[in-house]
């Protein structure tokens, strides 16, 4: 789980100190990191809420570290959101002007 190590860098915070945190050895920690050692469920949510990123993400299942779904999105908003994710950077220019003249309307 490469994240564990990228998040924690992110966040100054040693393996001691994350073994800490998760109650388990510094050791476990090292182990999670380079993959010899996969962390159980609980361990797992415990990550996402220290470092505030989805299981999704810490999984690299995802590289949205925040699920939309946190935001109490709908189904429409999500696909919308989801579906402007995946257009080029000109269309999108396009449909936020598009939707700046829907406002001003």
């Amino acid at each position: 789980m490469k994240r564990i190590k990228l998040l924690r860098g992110e966040r100054k915070m040693s393996q001691q100190r994350l073994a800490i945190e998760l109650n388990v050895t510094q050791a476990m920690v090292s182990k999670y990191e380079v993959g010899a050692s996969e962390p159980d469920i609980a361990t797992i949510c415990r990550l996402c809420e220290l470092f505030g990123v989805s299981a999704d993400y810490l999984l690299e299942l995802s590289d949205d570290k925040v699920n939309v779904s946190v935001f109490g999105l709908s189904e429409a908003e999500k696909s919308l959101l989801f579906g402007f994710k995946r257009l080029d950077e000109l269309r999108k220019a396009k449909l936020q002007a598009y939707l700046q003249g829907l406002l001003q309307e």
